[in-house]
């Protein structure tokens, strides 16, 4: 949703949310691996400087995404800051100015148990949706933390053990952070600021995790939770491929000819609440009638 007309539904308690920044269509936002790694440290900090909680985040070459808890004053705040940051790392590093606007992002309240594992699992597709990076290979994500056995066998600096040039250099701050933090390759690593064990119990275990990063059709239903729903209009046939994908991956059948009366009205649910599918088109593509899609839906 535009950041001008979003209602806090917390109402100024701690809450959930998803910030997406608008793409840059004509430039890239991070051109290199030190890029990156800024832009992931700027995660770190900004955060801890604003008392907010990193659940999940991907940084794209020409976007980013951050999924946060906090109040949402905070939240905006620390995405703000993060904003000015690496605006400035394109004019000191590129010349360029006017690229990042700090109204320029999408915003959504996280309120409830699907949504939440929808987005966290939207956020790590991002390089997969790219083809770039398989979501789970992707170093500039959060992906490596969560239901990660070796997670904490990973060896990193600690912060407390670097000399307070080197400090400055490396992480482009002169903010206090938590001496324990450690970083490798010049990243601070996931473990030290993401939330994962909020995320893990959430998902419950890494099964349900795991399925949910493969899961079909996710973009659309993320789009739908962001209030894009009116945007998204399938034809006859792209409609049809879904079908095919829901009876396949939630039905386990070929077509929804095999599905029983019971198993036909879920789905005609399903194609009206995940793709906003119009109950005409329902109808057509199911053999329903009029009068029972009204009953229904």
């Amino acid at each position: 949703m535009d950041p001008i007309l979003f209602q806090d539904p917390f109402l100024g308690k701690e809450g959930v949310f998803q910030f997406t920044m608008n793409h840059l269509e004509q430039a890239l936002l991070f051109r290199c691996p030190d890029d990156f790694n800024l832009g992931l440290n700027a995660v770190a900090i900004g955060a801890y400087k604003y008392h907010v909680t990193v659940l999940a985040y991907s940084l794209m070459d020409n976007h980013l995404h951050l999924l946060l808890k906090g109040s949402y004053s905070s939240c905006r705040s620390f995405y703000h800051w993060l904003v000015r940051r690496l605006r400035r790392m394109l004019s000191l590093r590129y010349g360029v100015s006017g690229l990042l606007r700090e109204d320029a992002y999408d915003v959504s309240a996280i309120t409830d148990q699907d949504m939440f594992l929808n987005e966290v699992a939207y956020i790590l597709r991002n390089p997969y949706k790219a083809r770039i990076a398989s979501p789970l290979s992707y170093i500039w994500s959060s992906a490596d933390v969560y239901f990660n056995p070796l997670r904490d066998f990973v060896r990193g600096e600690a912060l407390s053990g670097m000399k307070q040039e080197r400090f400055r250099a490396l992480m482009q701050t002169h903010e206090t952070l938590p001496g324990e933090w450690e970083q490798v390759n010049c990243r601070i690593l996931n473990r030290c600021f993401v939330d994962y064990k909020t995320v893990e119990n959430r998902f419950g275990n890494s099964t349900v995790y795991y399925d949910r990063i493969r899961k079909y059709d996710l973009e659309s239903l993320v789009q739908m939770s962001h209030g894009l729903a009116q945007q998204l209009r399938f034809t006859d046939q792209e409609m049809q491929e879904k079908i095919l994908s829901v009876c396949r991956n939630e039905y386990h059948v070929d077509s929804y000819h095999q599905l029983d009366q019971k198993s036909l009205l879920l789905l005609a649910k399903t194609l009206s609440r995940r793709f906003s599918c119009p109950k005409k088109q329902i109808g057509r593509l199911l053999g329903l009638s009029d009068s029972l899609l009204d009953q229904l839906l």
